[in-house]
Parts: C-alpha cells; sequence; structure tokens
C-alpha cells in the first residue's frame, strides 16, 4: 500500500501538469485563431458554424448529401457577400473568388502562392499521375510562365477564330443525330450527346483525331467521366480511397488515367516525330505548341511532363 500510496502521490503532480500543458495549448491554439479571424475579418464571408471548427461542418453536411453541390453553395455565398468571400476551417482560412478580373490576377500574379496540399490532390489522383506538372498543378512560377508561353500561341484569339468551321461542322453532325433520333422518336441523353460532341471537337482541333463519337463507341467518353466523378469524390472525401467498398471505382479511375495520359503521349510523340521528319501535319493545337516550344529547353520541358 505505501508504493502505491507513493506512485499515486508521484503521478498526481504529473497529471496536473499535463492537464495544465494541455489546457495551454489549447488556449494558444484559440489565440491563434482569434488572431486569423482578426486578420481576415475585414473580408465578408458567411457566419462560422463555430469558432474552432469554422464551415467545417457545413461543408461535410453538403458533402454527405449527393443531391446537393459545394459549388452551388457557394455561387450562392458570392451572390449574397460579394465576388470576393471567406471561409474559415480550424486555422485555414480560405479565401472565395469569382470575379474574373481577380482570379485572373491570382492565377497569373507570383505574389500569390498557390495551397501545395490541393495541387498535389490533382497531381495524382488514387495514386495514378493524373494532370502532372501542367498549368493547371505546376506551384513554381517560373515553370508555370514557361509553360504558358508555349501555350500561348495556340489559344490566341486569331488562331482560335480559324477553328470556326470545325466548330460549325460538328455542330451539324449534332442537329443532323438529334433529327435522326427524332424521327425514330427515340429518347436520348442531351448531356451525353453534347459531351461526344465536346470531346469530338476537342480531338480534332487539338490532335488532329476524327473520333466521331456520335456514330462510333469508344472508351473516352466514359474514362472522362471516371477521372472526374473521382475528382469529386476525392474532394468530398478524404478517406474514400480506404474505403474497401470502393475499391472497384478507383481501380476504374486508375485504369482511366492510365489510359488518357499514354493516349496522349502517344499522340504527342507520333506529332513530334512528324514535324522532324518534314512530314505534312494537322495545322491544329498540338503541332502549334510543338512548334512554338522550338527544339531547345522548352521542348525538353514539354516532353519530360509527356513522358512522366
Amino acid at each position: 500500500m505505501a508504493v502505491v500510496s507513493v506512485l499515486v502521490g508521484w503521478l498526481t503532480p504529473v497529471f496536473y501538469f499535463l492537464l495544465l500543458l494541455l489546457f495551454t495549448a489549447f488556449l494558444g491554439c484559440c489565440a491563434y485563431m482569434k488572431y486569423v479571424h482578426m486578420k481576415y475579418d475585414h473580408i465578408p464571408g458567411p457566419p462560422r458554424d463555430s469558432f474552432v471548427f469554422g464551415h467545417f461542418s457545413t461543408f461535410m453536411k453538403l458533402a454527405r448529401d449527393d443531391n446537393k453541390l459545394i459549388h452551388d453553395k457557394c455561387i450562392e455565398w458570392s451572390e449574397k457577400y460579394g465576388p470576393v468571400y471567406k471561409l474559415n476551417f480550424i486555422h485555414t482560412v480560405v479565401i472565395g473568388v469569382t470575379c474574373p478580373h481577380a482570379t485572373k490576377e491570382i492565377l497569373m500574379s507570383p505574389k500569390y502562392t498557390k495551397d501545395k496540399n490541393f495541387h498535389k490532390s490533382i497531381f495524382n489522383l488514387f495514386g495514378e499521375r493524373f494532370l502532372g506538372n501542367g498549368l493547371v498543378t505546376v506551384i513554381d512560377h517560373d515553370l508555370w510562365y514557361k509553360q504558358r508561353r508555349i501555350m500561348d500561341p495556340a489559344f490566341s484569339s486569331l488562331y482560335l477564330r480559324g477553328l470556326m468551321g470545325t466548330f460549325n461542322e460538328r455542330a451539324e453532325k449534332l442537329m443532323d443525330k438529334l433529327s435522326e433520333e427524332a424521327d425514330n422518336q427515340t429518347e436520348v441523353s442531351m448531356l451525353k450527346l453534347v459531351n461526344c460532341v465536346t470531346m469530338d471537337i476537342i480531338g480534332k482541333v487539338a490532335f488532329g483525331v476524327e473520333l466521331d463519337l456520335l456514330n462510333k463507341s469508344s472508351p473516352f467518353p466514359r474514362a472522362i467521366e471516371a477521372v472526374l466523378l473521382g475528382l469529386i469524390k476525392h474532394a468530398r472525401n478524404l478517406f474514400f480511397e480506404y474505403n474497401p467498398k470502393n475499391r472497384a471505382f478507383i481501380k476504374e479511375v486508375r485504369e482511366a488515367c492510365r489510359l488518357l495520359r499514354t493516349t496522349g503521349a502517344q499522340w504527342i510523340n507520333e506529332r513530334k516525330k512528324a514535324i522532324e521528319n518534314g512530314e505534312n501535319v494537322p495545322k491544329d493545337i498540338l503541332t502549334q505548341i510543338i512548334k512554338s516550344a522550338g527544339q531547345g529547353e522548352n521542348t525538353k520541358l514539354l516532353m519530360t511532363e509527356v513522358n512522366t
């Protein structure tokens, strides 16, 4: 009993010390969160659900409801609080921006650092390389600026106006398809048809490839649908990947990522070799990008991203 009494007597001050330490740490965290709140309180935004967790519970409710979109809630906040508003997540403040001019400034200026965790989440999707080091994901501004200079000529308004013939041709094919289905009194999915036309246009003007998805079957529509849905699932639930029930879907998303990247890399490598051999190549966006990259450092930059 004496030993127990001594042990209890020794543990009691240790317990109180740890309790005091935890309480002090909690007060420190609260003080820091209060500092963050005061720092950004001049920016309008919806009331926080709680002092500690901010708007976290609102987003969790939206994430659990498959009939609601977080983006709709963000638009609602933008309409109520203005094109620039703030959201709180524990010690982090997120700024929502819907103003085109502000968005352009934030995305293009090196003054505004990009969130590493967000860009990492779309660099790989469920462990499979997805967007990689592209314009959307690259964090280093100098690297982004080099890639932007390569892309600029292919997306100039003058060059894009020259592609209107392709846009109009695919639109006419859609109207022919709708007329045919109407004559047969067949129910159609407009979303599916419009997606097919969109991919047809991108395939033609970007890669010079005739997909003709309105009349032919292809794995591309399902692959693109899978990766986009995968992005949504990953954003809604960070633990989605670790749920055994989701393994089949995750496998499909990974295979879709591999299909899209390997096919894109194949088209780019074939076009690059054709240009180097002096062959006739389509005057599409891919050709413009490869030619604008030149034969120096920019070409190496482009091909390194394609092949990794």
